[in-house]
C-alpha cells in the first residue's frame, strides 16, 4: 500500500485500538477489528476485477463506510455517487468514468434496473451486504461499447490528467456552469494532509470522542468524518435518516462529543426551538463548513454547547475539504458572519486582484488557495482545470500552482480572511454548491418546445433577515410552457437539492443597460410571495412550481 494513502490511518487504528468502537450503524455498533475484516473481505472482491476506477452507489449502510476503504487498499479510485441522483446524471458520471466496478447497498441495488441500461459499456456489480454480486456484469449496448470500454476503465491515465491513476484517490462531481458536473481528482497525499492538519490543529480528537456524520457520501465532507474519525481511533455515529433535520435527541442519547455540519442545520435547530442555551453538553468539538457562518447563530451555538471549541472552517473541494479555520469567539455573535481564519500550516491563501496581483490589506479580491492539499485538477476536462489551476508568482507566498476559488474575500488587519461572497453565479444551498447556471442549462431544455426555445433565469431565494438562500427560484419565457412535462423533466436530470422550489412563467426576462438579464430586477418579481402549500410537497402549477 502506497504510504501516502489515508487508509493507513485507519490500519494504524486497527492495531491500536482493534476492540474499540470504529462505527455505530443501524443500532449496532462495529469494532475497529470488525470493520477491518469487512473491509478486507470487500478489497478481495475489487481485486478480483481489473481496472483503476470503482464506483460506490451506497448511502449510510455498512458498503458505504467500507468501500473508500477498500478502493484505497486495491489501488483503485473512488467515485462516490448519490442514491438522491437521478439515474441520468449517474449515468453521465459513470460514462465519463468508466468504472469496471460498481459497488452497491440494498438501496442502491434498487436503482440499478433505471441506471444500467444507460450505460454503453460493461460493469462488474458487487453487493457486498448480499453475500454476492447483484450481477456479475451486463451486455455492452453495441460491440464498438464491448471493445472499447474496457481499455478506457483501465487506463493507467484515464483521468486525462499529467498525473497516474494511482495518485488519485478519489473524484467527487461537483455543479458545472457548463450544464454538465465537474469531477474533482483529490490525491492521496491531498488527503493525508488535510488529515494531519486536522488532528494536529484539534487535539480534542482522541479514541475517546463520538464523533457525528451527517454529510452524504458524495458530500466531500464525509471524508472528514470518516478518515479523521478513524486516524484519531474514535468512533463515528451515523446519524439515521429519520434524525438527520432534528438530530438534537439522537445526540444527547449518544452522548456524541464532536460536531460536524453546515451552518444551516444548527440555523434549522435554532428555528424550531432546539438551540437553547445547554442543549448539548457532551460536545468538546464543534465544526461547521459548507457555507457561511451568521454571526448571530455562532453565538447561539456557543451558548448550546458550553463545552464545546467551535470552529468555522472553509474551504472548495478542490483544496481537499477545508483549508482554513477559525476559533469562534463570543465577540463573533455581533458580526454579520464569522470569519474564514487563517489556512492551515501546509496550505497558503492570498486575496488576489484583477490583474493578478495581492491585494493590500483590507481591499478585497478574489481568495487563491495555494499548498500540498490542492486537488490536482477536474476530470477529463483540461480547459476547465488550466483555467482554475493557475501557475503563479504571488509576492510574500511560496505556493507557485493556486486554485482561484471564486470566491470573494478580504484579509482583516488580524491577518483573519473574511468570505464576502461569489465572484460568480455560484451559490451554496444547505452545504450544497450549485453552479445556477447549470440548473438554468437543463431547465432551458426541459421547458423548450420542437417549435419554440424558452429562455430561463434562475436566482437564489434569500428569505428578509437571512445570509443564506433557502431555496432558488426560476423564471420562465415559453410560449407554451407545460409544468408537468418540465417539472418531470428537470427531476430526471437533477439532484433534489438543485431543483427550483419556484418556477415564475414570465412574458420577458427583465434586461439591464447592457442587454444582460436583471438579476436583482427578478428577485423584486417574487412579490408577493406565493402562498404556502398545505404541505412542502411538489404542486404542479403554471406560474409557481414547487420542484422538490
Amino acid at each position: 500500500m502506497d504510504t501516502y494513502s489515508a487508509a493507513r490511518y485507519f490500519l494504524a487504528a486497527v492495531q491500536r485500538f482493534p476492540q474499540r468502537p470504529a462505527l455505530w450503524l443501524d443500532g449496532r455498533s462495529w469494532s475497529y477489528a470488525e470493520l477491518h475484516t469487512e473491509v478486507c473481505r470487500l478489497r478481495e472482491r475489487l481485486l478480483a476485477h481489473v481496472g483503476s476506477v470503482c464506483a460506490t452507489l451506497a448511502d449510510r449502510s455498512l458498503a458505504a463506510y467500507c468501500a473508500p476503504l477498500a478502493c484505497m487498499l486495491a489501488g483503485r479510485i473512488h467515485v462516490p455517487l448519490g442514491t438522491s441522483f437521478p439515474p441520468e446524471r449517474m449515468a453521465n458520471i459513470l460514462g465519463r468514468t468508466r468504472p469496471s466496478v460498481l459497488i452497491c447497498d440494498g438501496n442502491g441495488a434498487s436503482m440499478l434496473p433505471e441506471l444500467l441500461p444507460r450505460l454503453d459499456f460493461p460493469l462488474a456489480v458487487v453487493a457486498p451486504e448480499d453475500g454476492a454480486d447483484a450481477a456479475a456484469s451486463r451486455i455492452a449496448a453495441s460491440p464498438e461499447a464491448t471493445a472499447t470500454g474496457p481499455e478506457l476503465g483501465h487506463s493507467a491515465r484515464s483521468s486525462g490528467l499529467d498525473i497516474d491513476d494511482s495518485d488519485i484517490a478519489y473524484v467527487l462531481f461537483t455543479s458545472g456552469s457548463t450544464g454538465v458536473p465537474k469531477g474533482v481528482a483529490v490525491g492521496h497525499r491531498a488527503l493525508c494532509a488535510y488529515v494531519d492538519a486536522v488532528l494536529a490543529q484539534y487535539p480534542e480528537l482522541d479514541e475517546h470522542q463520538r464523533c457525528s456524520q451527517f454529510f452524504e457520501p458524495t458530500f466531500d465532507l464525509s471524508m472528514h468524518d470518516m478518515f479523521v474519525t478513524w486516524a484519531a481511533g474514535a468512533c463515528l455515529y451515523c446519524v439515521p435518516k429519520q434524525a438527520l433535520m432534528m438530530p438534537t435527541d439522537f445526540v444527547k442519547e449518544h452522548q456524541l462529543s464532536v460536531w460536524f455540519s453546515v451552518p444551516s442545520l444548527a440555523a434549522a435547530l435554532q428555528r424550531f426551538k432546539q438551540l437553547l442555551p445547554g442543549t448539548f453538553p457532551s460536545l468538546r468539538l464543534a465544526l461547521f463548513c459548507g457555507e457561511a457562518l451568521p454571526g448571530p447563530l455562532a453565538g447561539a451555538w456557543l451558548a448550546a454547547a458550553p463545552h464545546a471549541r467551535c470552529d468555522n472552517i472553509y474551504g472548495p473541494t478542490e483544496a481537499t475539504i477545508a483549508c482554513t479555520a477559525h476559533r469562534v469567539v463570543a465577540a463573533d455573535a455581533d458580526r454579520s458572519v464569522v470569519p474564514i481564519g487563517r489556512a492551515f500550516p501546509a496550505m497558503e491563501i492570498a486575496v488576489v486582484n484583477a490583474l493578478g496581483e495581492r491585494c493590500a490589506s483590507g481591499e478585497a479580491g478574489e481568495l487563491w488557495l495555494g499548498g500540498v492539499q490542492l486537488a490536482f485538477g477536474y476530470w477529463q476536462d483540461e480547459q476547465q482545470t488550466s483555467a482554475r489551476f493557475v501557475q503563479r508568482a504571488l509576492t510574500g507566498c511560496a505556493s507557485e500552482r493556486w486554485y482561484r476559488s471564486g470566491d470573494l474575500a478580504v484579509i482583516e488587519p488580524n491577518g483573519s480572511a473574511l468570505f464576502l461572497g461569489r465572484a460568480d453565479r455560484q451559490i451554496k444551498l444547505r452545504g450544497y454548491r450549485i453552479e445556477l447556471q447549470e440548473v438554468e442549462a437543463h431547465l432551458r431544455e426541459a421547458c423548450a418546445t420542437p417549435d419554440a426555445s424558452a429562455e430561463v433565469a434562475v436566482i437564489a431565494i434569500i428569505p428578509p433577515g437571512a445570509d443564506a438562500p433557502s431555496g432558488l427560484a426560476a423564471f420562465v419565457v415559453c410560449p407554451h410552457y407545460d409544468a408537468r412535462k418540465a417539472t418531470g423533466a428537470i427531476k430526471a436530470r437533477l439532484p433534489a437539492y438543485m431543483l427550483p422550489s419556484e418556477v415564475h412563467v414570465l412574458d420577458a426576462l427583465p434586461l439591464n443597460s447592457n442587454g444582460k438579464v436583471d438579476y436583482g430586477a427578478l428577485a423584486t418579481l417574487r412579490l408577493p410571495r406565493p402562498k404556502p402549500q398545505a404541505r412542502p410537497e411538489p404542486a404542479a402549477r403554471a406560474c409557481q412550481e414547487h420542484a422538490q
